[in-house]
């Protein structure tokens, strides 16, 4: 299955400098699976700790924990089993 993930192409958008309004990265499958899409969210103000889809039919959701940059994800794959990962991500500003 799709169950071992790299995360790459991380960007964050930060507006006022204190939250976030623009997230976005590309999860790939590194074990052979096919899984290879990029997942975003936008919003006038995203909220840390809460889940968002990483796009309509998907079965993969994230949340993003700016105070340690942590990055959360949850994939559903029967209604008995999710997969869930986290990522810490370096903060890097430009």
């Amino acid at each position: 299955g799709d169950y071992v993930w790299k995360i790459s192409e991380f960007y964050g958008r930060k507006p006022e400098g204190t939250y976030y309004n623009s997230l976005g990265f590309n999860i790939k499958a590194t074990n052979g699976g096919t899984l290879d899409f990029t997942c975003s969210a936008q919003a006038d103000k995203l909220e840390d700790h809460k889940w968002y889809s990483c796009g309509e039919n998907s079965f993969m959701d994230f949340s993003f924990d700016s105070d340690r940059s942590g990055l959360l994800l949850k994939q559903k794959v029967s209604d008995d089993i999710t997969y869930v990962a986290t990522a810490t991500l370096p903060n890097y500003c430009r």
